[in-house]
């Protein structure tokens, strides 16, 4: 086993799961693999509240910080407090600061043969090349949709709509689409397409501006709008639709926007959805949305 693992993909995609897991099997007191999932250790990695197992992440900042990887230093060189491992998983690596990855660097080089480190990203290009080298890298990949509509209908018990949008927004990503599964985001989200696509004249009093999960999620769900349409432009009605459960009404939508109309607005959400992230005002950017579809 190696000591330093770095896995990377898309959010969703189970790289915490196995992280989760990999802490487990290592910590495990019936020493099985897989971890028996039952013993006291296992159970209180599950619940996030055993001695041996760290987790770094960014705190009151977009960043993880040196001090963070400091403090990692001093506890890998201490014994293990109860377990056979210390286990240390840094959530969104790339986004550790130059300083801190530096450091990070040095404890990757030599560290201690009862330790674990595994790194999870998102973006490979925003991590030191140094510290990808040193790891064992793990690719995790989205599931087919097909798949996870199966899983989230037949072990879930959600029904057909639901099941559909989540797998197929999420694009098999089977972690978030859990996340939303209690939520009621299939009338959220045809609130949403009503508000700024059937009928953008609408208020939109009722959103909150300074969510930023929020605004993102809706911009998503606007592009997956307008992505039906154009397939339903194209005559290519037989691929399956994110928004099945309104395909009459999208259909009606195909003869209101022209192709160019599609590309230009697909193109101003796609930026906006890299401005969320920045300083810009969510206010503005609502604001903006509501002229983009009034054109």
């Amino acid at each position: 086993m190696s000591t330093a693992y770095l896995f990377f993909g898309p959010e969703g995609t189970g790289r915490l799961f196995l992280a989760r897991s990999l802490a487990k099997t290592v910590n495990c007191q019936a020493g099985t693999f897989p971890p028996c999932t039952s013993c006291s250790s296992c159970r209180r990695i599950e619940n996030n509240n055993y001695p041996d197992v760290h987790y770094l992440q960014k705190e009151n900042s977009n960043f993880i910080k040196i001090e963070q990887i400091h403090q990692m230093q001093r506890e890998i060189g201490l014994s293990a407090f109860e377990g056979k491992y210390k286990v240390f998983i840094i959530l969104d690596a790339e986004d550790l600061t130059s300083e801190a990855a530096n450091c990070l660097l040095k404890v990757l080089e030599e560290p201690p043969k009862d330790s674990l480190i595994i790194l999870i990203a998102s973006d490979l290009r925003r991590i030191f090349p140094t510290i990808i080298s040193r790891c064992q890298k793990i690719r995790f990949n989205p599931k087919d949709p097909h798949q996870v509509e199966t899983i989230l209908n037949r072990d879930y018990h959600l029904d057909k709509d639901l099941s559909h949008f989540l797998a197929f927004c999420f694009e098999g990503r089977l972690g978030e689409a859990l996340r939303f599964k209690d939520s009621d985001i299939l009338s959220e989200k045809n609130r949403i397409i009503r508000q700024f696509v059937i009928n953008p004249s609408l208020s939109f009093d009722r959103f909150d501006f300074k969510d930023k999960e929020k605004l993102s999620r809706i911009i998503k769900i606007l592009i997956g709008c307008l992505r039906d349409i154009y397939l339903l432009k194209m005559g290519l009605g037989g691929i399956e639709l994110i928004n099945e459960d309104i395909r009459e009404r999208l259909c009606a939508l195909t003869e209101k926007f022209s192709f160019t109309d599609l590309d230009q607005m697909l193109s101003q959400l796609c930026d906006d959805l890299e401005n969320i992230m920045r300083n810009i005002n969510p206010r503005l950017l609502i604001d903006n949305l509501q002229l983009l579809w009034r054109k």
